[in-house]
């Protein structure tokens, strides 16, 4: 009985030994051999070899959802984020395979890109949706993402990764019908966090099977297939600009465009299909009337300071414990609380912020939650003309804020002072945020200033931090 299970083991490790092959193949790019279809019919992809259940395609993308969204900033606006949900709802229905529980967000930036996570977890770029010249091209983008969970792409690369680190060792425990180790330890074995490249790298075989998918089931969905290969034309034609990127896999897009458009003829297009709507030309509007992924400019930062700095929605709490601060220069002294990151603008200018409150866009810093402080050149002769110069250029600097109250005199410890608040909606999030500005000269006859920066939504829960930052101030004497 012994002798006879280790011939059947043995015999189920080169039966899957043999899938792996043949999936490792296709992903190379030798052949559709996961696929089916009727001679002069566009094929039936599915899915390769994979060591993953599905459950564990959903546990490991939300895992890396989760972490993407703590180091993207994820567009809050709900009317855009909303139109793409129901756009990627239509899709989605039309997938093929495992129904997965397809979800949608929008990332604030201007840069033409989006990824797909496994399980469903799928990421479009502001800048993808500004880049379509109708719904047709956004479409093709969604069902070419949706396409990638379908087949299962991503955890069919980390089979591969992971084999190459477990060894064959695991066939035969797969053979002997024993349970795989759980996604966290399967996450661990290909390299935790790191392993979310694995989800967002394809190679050739892998894209042209999730075009001509995508095709397909944008065509069931009423859109016209066409439009997918016009997207990668409009990018084609983005001149002067760095390749965005969604081709940077494939510089040669003019292939995915021929092979999609000679799958045309055996897809199920419309004889009307949609080529736009009114909804997708007003969230458009909406997106380049905001100017998503452009900076406030209110603060920018030098050589050698943090670059992609990561950002998030809703950062940690202001700890309760604070650290002392003080500037290079010898300018002035505070308390921060301790879970707040210090960056330099120079050595008499700094931000405060918590983590995935700030990110860098071009060569400015964008902050959603913390505090501006520092010390300039007075831009007047005297406290009050200064206080409103200085005002008025950070309007002038961001045309979407607003003046909301007056510079109101203040003691400033002992010291004339000024209060200002501007509001605005924030670039990031597009939630109203409040700034409060503190202004008081120094000393020498520089400015001071301080700028406590939260949305509306959250400021009770900074006060209590903005209070004892406040309360903490020493100016040089």
């Amino acid at each position: 009985m012994r002798r006879l299970l280790r011939r059947q083991s043995v015999r189920m490790i080169l039966i899957v030994a043999g899938l792996l092959t043949a999936a490792c193949a296709n992903n190379s790019g030798s052949g559709d051999l996961n696929s089916d279809g009727e001679p002069g019919q566009a094929p039936h992809f599915k899915p390769g070899f994979n060591l993953f259940s599905p459950e564990q395609d959903i546990e490991m993308g939300r895992e890396s959802a989760l972490q993407i969204s703590r180091q993207m900033p994820l567009l809050r606006d709900e009317t855009t984020v909303n139109y793409l949900r129901q756009l990627g709802a239509r899709i989605s229905a039309r997938a093929p395979g495992e129904k997965f529980p397809y979800t949608f967000n929008v990332v604030a930036t201007k840069d033409v890109n989006a990824f797909a996570l496994p399980g469903g977890y799928i990421f479009i770029n502001a800048g993808t949706i500004v880049a379509a010249r109708n719904e047709g091209e956004l479409a093709g983008v969604v069902a070419h993402e949706v396409m990638h969970v379908a087949l299962r792409h991503g955890t069919g690369q980390a089979t591969k990764a992971y084999l190459a680190q477990a060894g064959l060792g695991i066939l035969s425990a797969i053979a002997a019908g024993r349970d795989n180790p759980n996604a966290a330890e399967l996450l661990k074995t290909i390299g935790g966090a790191g392993a979310n490249m694995l989800f967002l790298k394809f190679g050739r075989t892998a894209e042209k099977e999730a075009d001509i998918g995508g095709a397909r089931i944008m065509a069931e969905a009423g859109y016209d297939p066409r439009d997918m290969a016009n997207f990668f034309q409009t990018l084609q034609t983005l001149g002067g600009q760095r390749t965005p990127e969604f081709l940077s896999d494939h510089p040669d897009p003019g292939n995915r465009m021929e092979s999609i458009n000679q799958a045309y003829d055996s897809l199920p297009v419309s004889s009307n299909p949609v080529r736009t709507t009114e909804a997708f030309e007003q969230i458009k509007a909406r997106l380049t009337g905001r100017n998503i992924g452009e900076s406030k400019q209110l603060a920018r930062i030098g050589p050698g300071d943090p670059q992609n700095l990561p950002a998030r929605a809703r950062p940690e709490p202001p700890a309760d414990e604070f650290n002392t601060f003080q500037a290079r220069d010898g300018s002035f002294a505070i308390e921060h609380p301790e879970n707040w990151s210090v960056l330099t603008a120079d050595e008499s200018n700094f931000i405060f912020a918590p983590a995935g409150a700030y990110a860098q866009t071009g060569g400015s810093l964008l902050v959603t939650h913390g505090i501006f402080i520092g010390v300039i050149r007075a831009p007047g002769p005297d406290l009050a003309s200064a206080t409103t110069a200085f005002i008025r250029k950070q309007i002038e600097d961001n045309p979407d804020i607003r003046l909301l109250r007056q510079p109101q005199q203040v003691d400033f410890g002992g010291s004339p002072g000024y209060v200002t608040v501007i509001t605005g909606p924030s670039t990031a999030t597009g939630v109203r945020e409040v700034d409060i500005t503190y202004t008081t000269a120094t000393a020498d006859g520089r400015l001071f200033y301080l700028i406590t920066i939260a949305p509306e939504d959250e400021l009770s829960r900074y006060e209590k931090a903005f209070d004892r930052i406040l309360s903490s101030i020493r100016l040089a004497r």
